[in-house]
């Protein structure tokens, strides 16, 4: 590749990241602080008892609907923005009609499946008689409501509304604050399976309102011949849904075992600290699953246009996730009283420790969808499978020997494993490398990461904060640093905001 050809490329891929992340990723910000909002007057109303079991209760719809929705977000995304940029408007009115009657059918068997084995799902975790069953079973329709949502986001994706999908990132966080908190101060614990079954609804209303304005609402869930023109499309997000069934599955086995092991108690102080680690990512790669996938497969054929997109991704995330990621540890002990109570200081540990293996996800993240776009199902697969099978061992065993401070280095070292695991295939199987820029700023930033890293865990007093706030200040000054050399996207931004530089 041309050196010139190579900088261009490279200059217009930093500028095209940091658009689609300040779109997505600045919705899904605000909508993050929209749910710690949520979860500090949940913890308040409800104290770390009720708090566990939202997360448990939320785990277990969403495995139901990983299971039976088939991950139409983002396995019909692809065909729907092939058929949007290349076909006819009757060919994406049809592909759309696919999406919606599939959503539909894989809804209404979640809901099925639901009432089948939510008694047998109980008794696996709680004690709560007939009372505890029947609240649960009234929870079904909540599969049926999440399965169309799915479809009609793959909708927005794939005809690139952008713009309506950060809309009802944000609607979807309201109707969650709005909804559930009245909820919760009038029936306490009691509230929590309501709100959730409304929440669901109003969600699906909200996106529906985006869609059925571009595509009226049309569906034939019970038609052979649409069923097999699903399957076909299907069939390209084979290897993202297994992993969505996995992950779901993993998650909740780590639920119910720490559940079992610790109580309800503990349940609570753990799941204040893995929410945080699961919303953080939702907004430091909000653009990924929508844009660059699509791209990565289209360009998977030219080994070097690959390496260097695959590269640019990781070297723009890099520069800025990391300082956010190193902000965010040093913080935690001011932010888990202020999002939560005191109650909940006995987790900040836990979600130190856990939060640096983030600067590995920003490097692994990446590089993990090279096997997807190739079309290697099996290889996905794997990679997927040794990143779950590692988080349940390492997670569960970290927490019976060491309590929550375990859980935390236990999701440091499987974030560290994936991260060796997904490399060396895709260095061996796809011959990717990393670009000299993307191993200075790895060795950069876990520089800085290690230096607040002992702060933290082996330092105390004065010295312990010195440290940290000059780790994370040299982490801010090198990025910005660095992000200034690619001049484009400074007078790019500067242009919109009608400057001169």
């Amino acid at each position: 590749m041309n050196r010139n050809t190579k900088n261009n490329n490279a200059t217009g891929e930093y500028g095209r990241v940091v658009k689609y992340l300040g779109l997505l990723g600045g919705a899904q910000g605000f909508s993050l602080l929209m749910n710690l909002l949520r979860n500090k007057i949940s913890s308040g109303l409800l104290g770390t008892v009720g708090f566990g079991l939202i997360g448990l209760y939320n785990r277990t719809v969403q495995m139901f609907s990983d299971f039976t929705n088939m991950s139409l977000s983002f396995s019909a995304v692809r065909k729907l923005s092939d058929t949007y940029e290349n076909a006819t408007s009757a060919e994406m009115l049809h592909f759309v009609k696919v999406t919606r009657s599939i959503a539909l059918l894989t809804g209404i068997i979640g809901l099925l499946l639901f009432l089948m084995f939510s008694p047998l799902v109980i008794k696996l975790f709680a004690e709560g008689g007939e009372y505890s069953q029947w609240y649960f079973i009234a929870l079904s329709p909540t599969l049926l409501f999440m399965a169309v949502s799915g479809g009609e986001v793959a909708v927005l994706r794939g005809a690139r509304r952008l713009n309506s999908l950060a809309v009802y990132t944000l609607w979807t966080s309201f109707v969650a604050l709005v909804v559930a908190l009245p909820m919760y101060y009038l029936w306490g614990v009691d509230g929590i399976l309501p709100s959730i079954l409304v929440i669901a609804l109003l969600q699906m209303i909200g996106v529906l309102y985006h869609t059925v304005r571009l595509y009226a609402y049309k569906v034939a869930p019970f038609s052979m011949r649409l069923l097999r023109d699903g399957i076909d499309m299907l069939k390209l997000g084979a290897g993202y849904i297994y992993t969505t069934i996995l992950v779901s599955f993993s998650t909740w086995l780590v639920y119910s075992a720490i559940f079992r092991i610790g109580g309800d108690s503990e349940l609570g102080l753990f799941s204040s600290g893995y929410l945080l680690l699961s919303m953080l990512p939702s907004v430091l790669f909000a653009a990924l699953d929508s844009e660059y996938y699509p791209r990565l497969s289209g360009a998977f054929g030219n080994i070097n246009v690959r390496n260097a997109m695959v590269n640019e991704q990781i070297e723009v995330h890099s520069l800025i996730q990391t300082p956010i990621i190193l902000s965010v540890v040093f913080l935690l002990p001011f932010i888990f009283p202020i999002l939560y109570s005191n109650e909940y200081v006995p987790a900040v540990a836990m979600t130190q420790a856990a939060m640096f293996g983030l600067l590995f996800h920003v490097l692994t993240y990446p590089i993990s969808f090279m096997a997807l776009s190739k079309g290697d199902v099996v290889v996905f697969i794997l990679q997927e499978s040794v990143y779950n099978i590692a988080n349940v061992v390492f997670i569960i065993g970290g927490y019976y020997l060491f309590g929550l401070k375990g859980v935390g280095f236990a999701i440091l070292l499987v974030r560290i494993v994936d991260f060796v695991v997904v490399f060396s295939i895709t260095y061996l199987r796809y011959g990717f490398r990393l670009s000299q820029c993307s191993r200075k700023y790895l060795f950069m930033n876990m520089f800085c990461a290690l230096i607040l890293f002992c702060s933290v865990f082996l330092l105390n007093g004065v010295v312990a904060w010195i440290f940290s706030s000059i780790s994370v200040l040299l982490s801010i000054i090198l990025s910005v640093y660095f992000l200034a050399h690619h001049g484009d996207i400074f007078n790019k931004i500067l242009k919109r905001l009608k400057l001169k530089r």
